[in-house]
């Protein structure tokens, strides 16, 4: 193997590397078993086909393509562990030669990881607050349950407290439709108080079949600007009252919504306001965890950080926000299109907290060395064993946990774990 390292601005260094072809013959025989694992061939058991016989069959470039990632990722890191370089995210790659018969060339840019020198947080403590979990936030999760299993039986009498309605209505702003103010078929609880104040107390006493016009002013800190503190008319039809019916909060209640493993409300209360602390302490416990990171990065003195680790982990923030969007059963564009803003908008908008991500790794692994954490290779089979708990039975999965590339991700991800709890003993108390 021949290779280059050039050295770029912003910490960054390029990597040319040629592998003479007979040096990647053993990936490639690993890739022909591979292919002839995934795909049938008559007359030979899974993964068992002579290479020529695949050659034959796929072709040699199919071959060659199936090996690509794992002749990278072996010679990259090959060159990273000999010339003892500290990388930070992942190297982009380009191909620069791939055919049968012929040298392997491509080139890697990656960023070094940046030097830091550590704040003194020797004075630096955070403290935690006690947990107190009040008897109306376990009666607020015992009414939400109830109303989880009501019933509705729909009436022929006027509307009142705690009955639901059908409504069809307008909103007009002087005497003009406003834009997604119309809507039919609307659900509405009275006394639940989840439209504009005075709506409910307006449409309480129809009856299906009613209608009634009214005006009502939004309010001043209205979410849509167009709105807020203007003086809107509404016109609105009923449709339905249904009266709801909530089950008893009592023993037989508890026992009924715990699958029987509970016998009383009182132990019911007791086991929700335990999981509503256990809540509160972990939702403490991540807040203290950024506060001190934040902390910790403003006591430290960065060198420049590179721009390609930033825009990684900014499209990285914009994958993790699409997922959460796409989660809740919208679209993305739908999303974007909804808070009128693009994708640039949202890199900008990214780019500060991306910044502080970046630190945040670039001192964990410096702390890492310096208080001399391991993560120890049994600790990394720990967690793939708890990850594969859910991929039961499954071979692909197993070998991919099991790749080098993603072991280093583990020992990242682990590594960054003792960081943290290190810290953590040592700030907050």
């Amino acid at each position: 193997m021949k290779y280059d390292i050039k050295n770029l601005p912003q910490s960054l260094i390029e990597i040319t590397v040629e592998l003479p072809f007979e040096e990647i013959q053993p990936q490639l025989i690993k890739a022909a078993q591979k292919l002839s694992t995934d795909a049938k061939i008559e007359g030979f058991r899974p993964g068992k086909a002579p290479y020529d016989i695949v050659k034959n069959k796929f072709g040699e470039m199919a071959i060659l393509q199936e090996a690509t990632d794992n002749i990278i990722a072996g010679s990259f890191f090959r060159i990273i562990k000999e010339k003892n370089l500290t990388t930070i995210g992942q190297p982009k790659i380009d191909l620069e030669k791939i055919a049968p018969n012929n040298p392997f060339c491509f080139k890697a840019t990656v960023a070094l990881l940046p030097q830091v020198k550590v704040g003194d947080y020797s004075g630096l403590q955070l403290k935690r607050r006690p947990i107190e979990i009040k008897p109306e936030t376990t009666d607020q999760v015992i009414m939400e349950i109830r109303k989880m299993r009501s019933n509705e039986k729909i009436v022929e009498r006027a509307a009142q407290a705690g009955d639901r309605v059908e409504i069809d209505f307008d909103i007009y702003l002087d005497k003009v439709p406003i834009e997604n103010g119309q809507h039919k078929k609307y659900p509405l609880v009275l006394g639940e108080e989840k439209f504009i104040p005075g709506f409910e107390e307006r449409i309480s006493g129809l009856k299906a079949g009613d209608s009634k016009e009214f005006d009502l002013k939004f309010p001043e800190k209205y979410f849509e600007p167009k709105l807020a503190g203007k003086l809107a008319d509404f016109k609105v039809s009923c449709l339905a009252v249904s009266e709801i019916s909530l089950p008893t909060a009592d023993d037989e209640f508890a026992q009924q919504v715990s699958g029987g493993n509970i016998a009383t409300l009182s132990d019911l209360r007791a086991n929700i306001a335990k999981n509503l602390e256990l809540e509160e302490i972990n939702k403490q416990e991540q807040r203290l965890e950024i506060e001190m990171l934040e902390k910790l990065v403003g006591l430290s003195e960065f060198d420049p950080l590179p721009d390609l680790l930033v825009r990684e982990e900014i499209h990285r923030m914009l994958h993790e926000l699409e997922d959460s969007v796409s989660r809740q059963g919208f679209n993305f564009p739908d999303y974007l299109q909804a808070i009128k803003k693009n994708e640039a908008d949202l890199e900008k908008e990214l780019r500060p907290q991306a910044e502080m991500r970046v630190k945040t790794a670039i001192l964990s692994r410096e702390i890492y060395g310096r208080q001399n954490l391991e993560v120890r290779p049994d600790e990394i089979a720990a967690e793939i064993e708890l990850i594969l708990k859910n991929y039961p039975e499954n071979p692909d999965m197993r070998r991919q946990l099991e790749s080098e590339t993603y072991k280093d991700y583990l020992k990242n991800v682990l590594g960054n774990r003792k960081v943290i709890e290190y810290l953590k003993g040592q700030i907050i108390k």
